[in-house]
């Protein structure tokens, strides 16, 4: 949710540009890829996700498919969802849409200590 936020938020300016918005969105997916999962295994020892003996992959890390992927789901959402979404947005009453807000915000905050207090570890989770 986070990197589709910030992706949203960088590159809005280019919706009107999926070629831009792919190349861009596989460079940010990719870097907040590469950053949280060097984090976790550095600071932590977890292992989300393992792209070792995939395609072009640093680290296993990322590869060149989860490249793709962040690209295509970046125009997706950038050039396409965004706009539905904001629509459906404009259509709650403003009263609605601020406890919805805030609800959002406390779930997040919650899930987010959470995952440092019980991070997903055990058989079949991690690497």
């Amino acid at each position: 949710g986070v990197g589709a936020v910030l992706m949203l938020m960088i590159l809005r300016r280019y919706q009107t540009s999926p070629l831009r918005v792919f190349f861009f969105s596989m460079l940010l997916g990719s870097a907040l890829e590469l950053a949280i999962g060097w984090f976790l295994d550095r600071v932590w020892g977890l292992r989300y996700w393992d792209y070792t003996g995939w395609l072009w992959n640093l680290g296993g890390y990322i590869c060149l498919y989860s490249v793709l992927g962040f690209g295509i789901a970046g125009v997706l959402w950038v050039c396409y969802g965004a706009r539905f979404a904001s629509c459906l947005w404009k259509k709650i009453p403003s009263a609605c849409q601020w406890i919805l807000l805030t609800l959002l915000i406390v779930l997040f905050l919650i899930d987010c200590t959470a995952a440092l207090i019980f991070p997903n570890t055990g058989e079949g989770i991690t690497f």
